[in-house]
């Protein structure tokens, strides 16, 4: 059988990082993937496992009316079994598509888009954009057959948002390749710490793009004071986005050049936990966060924003919580850590337990095979 995913980019994100994951490990699904828009960032990775990918490559100032008539034609041409659909554009596309070919259809809840904690922190005039695609959205959002949601938390407040019945969605959690992020190459791991001077460092990481919802300026904020007493100490920030001027001014206000790197984007995000002592999740929102899996596959041990995503994948018995965007409570766990370290490892080999258990690649991917072929017998 097979399944055509359908996605607005192949760019650096969540989303576009878990379809290449999960469908690399399918065993009775043939995946195919297209995507609308001309970045591709993640491409070698779906080139890596041998996935198909049709790039349109187009403008994201087109139409719908000028996207869907080539997306039909892919369609036609791919005779896949179901369809796929990820993100707005891709899944308000796959609907009109739904209405001329009836076909399975499956769409996604990959973030908490309607969120108040997303919605306050907008300005007037994105709000009320926001309220336009979320009207849109609910219109057209009983068009799809099932959606797959990759955390409890979303898929209630996506339902409540969109006017959904929870029977419509399913939670498939993501998940990554436990061993990718278990067993890491030791040779690669004395090279970046040279590479970035890590020698005797205590090292805390942040990954994720660079936005402000992400909280890297929490982070930033709060081992600024810390920097002053802990000499050793080292902050990472691995991800790149649109907040990278914000962050590096305050980098540069507080004279911590050397202390505090921008990474950039990375392909080597298991080397780079391998070579920290503590991850840092600072996140106002999420979706289930695939980040926070893979320091949890490291066996890090995690301070986390204590928010309904992450507390799906950790709790006290794994990880260290504050509130998102308080620097103070924020600094004290940076602090308790740095200060006795033996006291928390406990954490990090917990966490690591919880991430072998629920959220192996295979297993996941497995889950996603049952729910097409439960889809497609019903329709």
């Amino acid at each position: 059988m097979k399944v055509l995913f359908i996605i607005d980019s192949l760019g650096v994100g969540g989303a576009e990082r878990s379809i290449a994951e999960i469908a690399a490990n399918f065993k009775e699904f043939t995946p195919v993937v297209c995507h609308l828009f001309n970045n591709k960032d993640l491409k070698h990775i779906y080139d890596q496992h041998r996935i198909k990918v049709i790039s349109l490559d187009l403008p994201k100032s087109y139409k719908d009316a000028q996207i869907l008539p080539k997306l039909l034609e892919i369609v036609k041409s791919e005779n896949p079994d179901l369809i796929h659909a990820s993100l707005y554009r891709s899944m308000m596309l796959s609907r009109k598509i739904k209405t001329v070919i009836k076909i399975p259809l499956v769409n996604s809840f990959v973030s908490d888009s309607y969120s108040s904690a997303r919605f306050n922190r907008l300005k007037l005039k994105t709000k009320l954009k926001l309220k336009y695609y979320q009207f849109i959205d609910r219109s057209s959002a009983k068009i799809a057959d099932v959606f797959i949601s990759n955390s409890q938390a979303i898929a209630g407040s996506n339902c409540k948002a969109l006017k959904l019945k929870s029977d419509k969605v399913k939670v498939i959690h993501r998940g990554r390749n436990f061993e990718k992020f278990s067993n890491v190459d030791e040779r690669k791991v004395e090279n970046v710490k040279v590479e970035l001077g890590l020698k005797n460092k205590k090292v805390f990481l942040n990954v994720g793009r660079l936005l402000e919802s992400k909280g890297q300026q929490d982070v930033i904020y709060a081992f600024k004071d810390i920097a002053g007493t802990h000499p050793e100490a080292i902050l990472l920030l691995a991800g790149e986005g649109n907040y990278r001027s914000v962050l590096e001014k305050l980098i540069s206000e507080y004279s911590l050049e050397n202390r505090v790197f921008l990474l950039g984007q990375r392909n080597d995000i298991e080397v780079l936990l391998s070579v920290s002592d503590y991850f840092v999740f600072s996140s106002y929102f999420e979706g289930l966060p695939g980040a926070l899996l893979e320091a949890m596959m490291a066996g890090k041990i995690i301070i986390a924003g204590n928010i309904p995503e992450n507390r799906e994948c950790v709790d006290e018995t794994s990880a260290l919580f504050f509130n998102p965007g308080n620097v103070k409570q924020l600094r004290e766990l940076m602090q308790k850590v740095l200060n006795n370290s033996d006291n928390y490892k406990h954490l990090g080999s917990n966490a690591k337990n919880i991430a072998a258990a629920k959220f192996d690649i295979k297993m996941i991917s497995a889950l996603y095979e049952e729910t097409y072929k439960n889809i497609i017998s019903k329709s």
